[in-house]
């Protein structure tokens, strides 16, 4: 690929025409892996592996960065956090799911089973998902009986150091296949935010031959299909008029409320309808089809008609709604970013439009990386998504392209 110079980076990152992805030219790759490195150390110093509730993002992340050493000792002690950490919360037991599949999903199958039953046995009863509850029914079975037992000692997995490798999709003929049975239901609705990220969990356990029950598939693309407005964009919440009611129990007559959409969960649950399609027609035979379905072609058409990576598209427009109550433009930016590139990466769409989504996102980032490494939202603080741990996972996995296609790849390599 051809070298940019860093005096290119600079025009490009200052002139209007960069957002609009029409720059000549492409990323050098020694300068990705470059600021790959530099990130993944600083996640790994300044940033803290024991950053929290970003705990299981930074360990995905480091994971899929290819450059933090694998044998690090607190990378492996991170792996049997994993391993035996109580689930209590969606994005952190889907998390738990995407890295242990990634790192050993044939050692880690018992595990990434017991992320699949939190998961399923968390879902609302509309077909989202909220941030979830640990199980705490004695009698409810976490670990299926015939998966294998976890081995604490993990694996590379077959992973590649570009990005999270093995095939996706078909999963492992080494594998026994574990089916899970929901055993409970979550509340009466949630938000898009923890659908989509339930959803990736579940693709990964999915890889891993576990079956994931054709009803939880069902309801999660059900609400997906509905909440969509017209225009093809979601938001973070779908709300009904009355509050909720069920008819059936009294309420009213249910009158829908679709609220206007924007960049992040648009770009998020577009890639979450392209696994739900994919996996109710690979495990459940269903007659689905996501390349060729509206639903994803209305999504995929409003992100290439709203496309900037400067900004999450189309949140400052309708911060008044009731689903997006305050922020600016620049409010879960690099949340953003990471949700576009799960678009692009699960379909296999290498545009969006006429914009090559990777070589202009990744112009961007590597203008705005900070000298430390790390990257760092604009605007309002942690409360707005701007907090660098975040970010600096999130525009790394951007970069890295860690999300593999739903179609599993034939050839090698894959």
């Amino acid at each position: 690929m051809r070298f940019v110079t860093t005096a290119l980076f600079t025009a490009l990152a200052t002139a209007s025409v960069f957002a609009q992805g029409a720059a000549p030219g492409k990323v050098d790759q020694k300068d990705i892996d470059a600021a790959i490195d530099k990130g993944a150390k600083w996640l790994g110093g300044a940033g803290g592996m024991g950053a929290g509730d970003h705990f299981e993002l930074v360990m995905y992340t480091l994971f899929h960065s290819g450059t933090f050493p694998r044998d690090d000792k607190r990378f492996l002690e991170g792996v049997k956090t994993l391993q035996t950490k109580k689930l209590e919360k969606v994005y952190n037991a889907a998390l738990t799911a995407m890295f242990l599949e990634a790192y050993d999903r044939v050692a880690n199958q018992a595990r990434i089973a017991e992320c699949a039953q939190f998961l399923v046995d968390n879902q609302c009863e509309n077909g989202q998902w909220s941030y979830g509850e640990p199980m705490t029914d004695p009698n409810a079975p976490v670990k299926p009986p015939d998966a294998p037992n976890v081995d604490s000692g993990g694996g590379s997995g077959g992973s590649n150091a570009g990005g999270g490798g093995g095939g996706r999709g078909g999963g492992s003929t080494a594998l026994k296949k574990v089916p899970i049975k929901r055993n409970r239901r979550g509340p009466q609705k949630g938000d898009h935010s923890n659908t989509q990220y339930a959803i990736l969990g579940l693709r990964s356990c999915a890889v891993a031959e576990v079956i994931i029950p054709k009803e939880t598939w069902k309801e999660a693309l059900k609400i997906l299909e509905e909440a969509q407005d017209l225009k093809g964009s979601w938001s973070y919440g779908y709300y009904l008029d009355n509050g909720g009611v069920d008819p059936k129990k009294g309420g009213p007559k249910v009158t829908v409320n679709k609220n206007p959409g924007y960049g992040s969960m648009t770009c998020g649950c577009t890639g979450s309808l392209i696994i739900v399609k994919y996996y109710l027609k690979a495990q459940w035979g269903e007659n689905q089809d996501f390349r060729n379905d509206k639903s994803v072609k209305d999504g995929l058409e409003w992100i290439a008609k709203n496309f900037t990576v400067e900004e999450n598209a189309n949140y400052e427009k309708v911060k008044a709604t009731a689903s997006v109550p305050s922020g600016d433009k620049y409010t879960w930016h690099y949340y953003y970013l990471y949700a576009m590139e799960r678009a692009g990466m699960l379909g296999e769409f290498p545009v969006f439009g006429q914009y090559d989504w990777y070589q202009v996102g990744a112009k961007w980032l590597l203008a705005n990386q900070d000298g430390s490494g790390m990257w760092k939202g604009k605007g309002g603080g942690a409360a707005g998504g701007n907090d660098p741990v975040a970010d600096t996972c999130f525009a790394i996995l951007f970069l890295r392209r860690a999300t593999k296609p739903v179609v599993p790849k034939t050839t090698s390599g894959r």
